[in-house]
């Protein structure tokens, strides 16, 4: 009980003390209080960010797809994604779907621009959810390597420009570079069958072939690029590193998460440094304040020795005043 009452004796002769300089004792709790409610303002909002990217990403991606694309080896050349590797990828523990693709960009006799990829049903099968079709159908049967399915934003391109719409029939050209780079202009014919919904995605700016031709049409022994599609968003993370081994780039959903999260840290980090710059004034000014009072109360400390206080007494008592300060502003 006698160690009790002391404290509160202290701590109610240091709260007298403060209330005889109220507007200096005022300024300081306002400039700790300031600092304190920087650094978690800061880190709160940093952190609500992180949250708000991290829900948008997951919304918006399907975390257990991985896109796979050729890779670049040490001394400058290029990694293709062969059928081998493809096969490869296939028999992989925990994939589901592999979807090789193929892309080229065609012209129109009058020059309109087309990005062109073939695709299989595999490719459908994994981004069933961008692929809604608003008219038509897709390509498929013995007719399938003559047919063509356009994106949105291609469908009115040329709805505009050329006037070619579900059904019609027109030519494009594919340009083709050989061995001494020499180019060479291949020639085909297409029907449009189908026409996408709009998704607000890369894929409305694209037109749909089958693989068949694309690879008759291209000429390459390799694809451009895959999708593999995993059994649980906790294994991508593995068959990722299993691509990866074969010298492939491969990323996921689960990468531009490790980015944002690495990002904003960064940002939550830095921030969080310059608001804490306010805090230390906030010390700062709580120190310059005990030793104005030390100036101030010189006398009041002399009697005070002089009725028996000791040297801790003294200090035990501004240290109470420091305590109370940081207590109300904090």
């Amino acid at each position: 009980m006698g160690g009790s009452s002391r404290m509160n004796e202290l701590l109610s002769l240091a709260g007298r003390q403060l209330l005889r300089k109220k507007l200096r004792v005022v300024l300081v709790v306002l400039g700790i209080a300031i600092g304190v409610a920087a650094v978690i303002g800061v880190t709160s909002l940093g952190e609500g960010i992180r949250v708000r990217a991290v829900e948008q990403i997951k919304a918006s991606h399907d975390l257990t797809t991985i896109e796979v694309s050729a890779g670049t080896q040490e001394g400058g050349g290029v990694t293709l994604i062969t059928e081998s590797k493809l096969e490869g990828i296939k028999t992989a523990e925990h994939v589901l779907v592999v979807a090789p693709f193929m892309q080229d960009s065609y012209v129109t006799l009058n020059n309109t621009y087309l990005a062109v990829k073939g695709i299989t049903p595999e490719y459908r099968q994994i981004h069933g959810r961008a692929l809604q079709l608003e008219q038509g159908e897709w390509f498929g049967g013995n007719e399938a390597q003559t047919e063509l399915v356009l994106g949105y934003d291609v469908a009115k391109r040329l709805a505009l420009i050329e006037d070619i719409g579900p059904g019609d029939v027109f030519v494009v050209k594919l340009r083709l570079y050989g061995e001494e780079g020499r180019p060479t202009d291949k020639t085909t014919t297409f029907k449009v069958v189908g026409i996408l919904k709009s998704g607000g995605d890369e894929h409305d700016n694209q037109a749909f072939m089958s693989m068949v031709k694309a690879r008759e049409l291209d000429e390459k022994d390799a694809y451009d690029g895959l999708w593999v599609k995993v059994d649980d968003p906790a294994h991508a993370a593995s068959v990722r590193e299993q691509i990866k081994a074969q010298g492939l780039i491969a990323l996921s959903a689960q990468d531009i998460i490790d980015e944002v999260n690495r990002l904003m840290v960064a940002i939550t980090l830095v921030l969080g440094f310059f608001s804490g710059i306010s805090l230390i004034v906030g010390a700062l000014m709580v120190v310059n304040t005990m030793l104005i009072s030390v100036y101030e109360r010189t006398k009041e400390i002399g009697l005070s020795k002089a009725l028996g206080a000791s040297d801790s007494d003294i200090i035990k008592l501004f240290l109470a005043e420091c305590a109370i300060i940081g207590m109300i502003g904090g």
